[in-house]
């Protein structure tokens, strides 16, 4: 019956195992993982507190700035007008604010990473993420990431491109004065709106893709030669095998939509600070670090499940299957 209940137990699909694995994973290095959530929190409250101050100030005098080039509507008038170099500066701003959050986002689910993958091996020693990143091994995961920051930063600026393009062609068209331009400029948009919808679900997969490099990379410290590489090959076979789409399906709505459940939150958090109510603060920023902890974890836990089953088989590299 024992044996019985272990192939069972070895069978199952990842799609049905993961997803509550992720959950029970941190009770097995309790110290390690509130250390990582202390991070991730840590993380989470500095980049609500810049976003607050700074980044939401920025944005809505460029979107002002916008919205009085594209004279939408009256109301803009009533806002002070700045020159074309301090709404630049602006943008400089908040992009330079972007890419610093993201890259303490990719360092933060780095070692969230590492932590996950340690405790799936089974190694316990590590009692703290100082431990963990004292032991080494951390260059190719690093690697892994800088490389997933440049792809992550482009698909998001392809969604942005795709929005200002369906943008402009919407606002051609409704100022079009004969009905010839009207139509034209009406079938463009729509045209790039479905762009605009194939890009944005390229986005939602791609973020789950890159959540699964990243444990790939930190699972097997990325094995040989032009390992940052082969960590994403190996994250984008086995979220695209067909015969892991149901897997696929689960993974992509634990890391890129669950994340996006938040965001109400987030929105009431902001305008309960902005009417002087703060302790509605850390009811956000706690369900924030632990669906941020949990989404990156699941990725982990998704990672070595698959080592576990014939799936991985397909995606593992020859010289790792001559390794191993």
């Amino acid at each position: 019956m024992a044996a019985t209940a272990a192939s069972n137990a070895g069978s199952s699909s990842p799609r049905t195992s993961f997803v509550a694995d992720s959950l029970v994973l941190p009770t097995r290095n309790g110290s390690l993982f509130a250390s990582a959530f202390a991070l991730v929190y840590a993380h989470t409250f500095v980049s609500f507190s810049v976003a607050l101050l700074y980044a939401h100030p920025l944005a809505a005098a460029v979107l002002v700035h916008v919205g009085v080039l594209a004279r939408e509507n009256d109301i803009y008038d009533f806002y002070p007008a700045e020159s074309d170099e301090e709404i630049r500066g602006h943008a400089k701003k908040l992009l330079l604010l972007y890419l610093a959050y993201l890259a303490s986002q990719l360092a933060t689910r780095v070692a969230v990473a590492l932590a996950a993958s340690a405790t799936c091996a089974g190694d316990r020693r590590p009692r703290s993420l100082t431990e963990l990143v004292a032991a080494g091994r951390t260059r190719a995961t690093l690697a892994t990431a800088a490389l997933v920051a440049v792809l992550q930063f482009a698909s998001s600026a392809a969604v942005l491109a795709a929005c200002l393009a369906s943008w402009c062609w919407w606002k051609r068209g409704a100022a079009a004065r004969s009905d010839t331009a009207a139509a034209v400029a009406s079938f463009v948009s729509g045209y790039v709106l479905f762009l605009l919808l194939l890009v944005l679900l390229s986005h939602i997969f791609l973020a789950a893709v890159f959540q699964v490099a990243i444990a790939a990379s930190a699972a097997d410290e990325g094995y040989g030669e032009g390992g940052t590489r082969a960590a994403l090959r190996r994250a984008w076979r086995l979220m695209a095998a067909r015969a892991m789409r149901k897997e696929a399906a689960v993974m992509v709505l634990v890391a890129s939509l669950l994340p996006v459940a938040i965001y109400p939150a987030y929105a009431f958090a902001v305008y309960c600070l902005q009417s002087g109510v703060f302790g509605v603060f850390h009811g956000y920023l706690l369900p924030s670090a632990g669906v941020q902890l949990y989404s990156t974890v699941a990725a982990a836990v998704f990672y070595h499940r698959c080592t576990e089953h014939h799936y991985y088989e397909s995606v593992m590299p020859l010289a790792m299957k001559q390794a191993r």
